[in-house]
């Protein structure tokens, strides 16, 4: 057995397929393009794929990752050909790399986010504002009901640039076991704070780290 951290992009229409359906999306794929996959033992036998992040539905990506099980060692551009033989519009597979990290190591994701408001002046502007408040409050549900929590701590500004009236940032926020900050509750909390309509052109992971902004693989 050998097993494979394939790295691929969730683009265009992919971006609405769930995680659930991604799942079963990729599992049809592995079955059609004739590799090797490894299935587990037992009454109902399944083939095994993990997903170590999921992807919050609308969201792109350039750096989604799935590990792969094969009975046999193959070539890992001949496992990319396979796969993107029949992988169907949207989802395309980059690179492979020996798994080294665990899911369990995931700390932290980066994000492209791109706004747009012709009715404001100047966005950076109104951005800074929003960003310079001493908490940034929003309504988060837990089991025990709605509450409000301060993300401004858990954001990271990687970096920031207005071409109006565009405004694009990277943004570093948790991911993984110990916390998760979904990129949409920082564009809504925006949205809200500006009180105008601010356009999501469109919002990409780019990367996914582990401890120290180290690359996940």
């Amino acid at each position: 057995m050998k097993d494979y951290r394939i790295v691929f992009e969730k683009k265009g229409i992919s971006r609405y397929i769930s995680h659930l359906d991604l799942n079963r999306c990729m599992i049809r794929a592995v079955r059609r393009s004739g590799l090797p996959a490894w299935y587990t033992e037992g009454f109902h036998p399944h083939l095994y794929l993990m997903f170590p992040l999921a992807l919050s539905l609308g969201v792109e990506s350039i750096c989604e990752v799935m590990d792969l099980r094969l009975t046999e060692e193959l070539p890992p551009e001949e496992i990319l050909e396979k796969l993107n033989a029949v992988l169907p519009e949207g989802l395309h597979a980059l690179e492979i790399h020996p798994p080294q990290k665990q899911a369990a190591d995931i700390t932290a994701a980066e994000y492209h986010l791109l706004l747009s408001a012709p009715d404001v002046p100047d966005l950076k502007s109104l951005w800074d504002a929003f960003f310079s408040q001493p908490e940034i409050l929003v309504q988060k549900k837990t089991k025990k009901g709605v509450k409000e929590i301060n993300i401004k701590n858990n954001i990271i500004i990687h970096k920031i640039d207005f071409q109006p009236p565009d405004l694009s940032l990277i943004l570093r926020l948790p991911a993984g076991n110990d916390g998760n900050l979904n990129i949409g509750i920082v564009s809504d909390a925006f949205q809200n704070y500006a009180d105008k309509p601010i356009l999501v052109k469109s919002v990409c992971r780019t990367k996914i780290f582990s401890e120290n902004y180290q690359d996940f693989f």
